[in-house]
């Protein structure tokens, strides 16, 4: 709840006052929906009606922190070769 409440410029206490159902906050489950909008809010911002449920942005958002620092390696290792491939042709 605290990543996702960070997420939406919100806090635990409000995302757990629009989910009574949640008892714990540390205890959400992939595919649990929860709301983080009150329908005319989202987080401390007006967005006009918008809603959002799910925990679907969070696992968003750690997939696209891992396909990151996929690349991350991937491009070291590039410049790993690079270099190597210019001390064997002397450039």
């Amino acid at each position: 709840m605290h990543s996702i409440a960070q997420a939406y410029n919100t806090t635990v206490s409000d995302l757990m006052s629009l989910n009574p159902k949640i008892s714990n906050p540390h205890r959400i489950h992939v595919g649990e929906r929860i709301k983080v909008s009150s329908g005319d809010h989202w987080g401390h911002r007006q967005w006009g009606g918008n809603q959002w449920w799910g925990n679907e942005a969070q696992r968003g958002h750690e997939e696209a922190r891992r396909g990151h620092e996929e690349y991350r390696r991937g491009h070291a290792e590039y410049q790993r070769g690079r270099a190597e491939s210019s001390k064997h042709h002397g450039w």
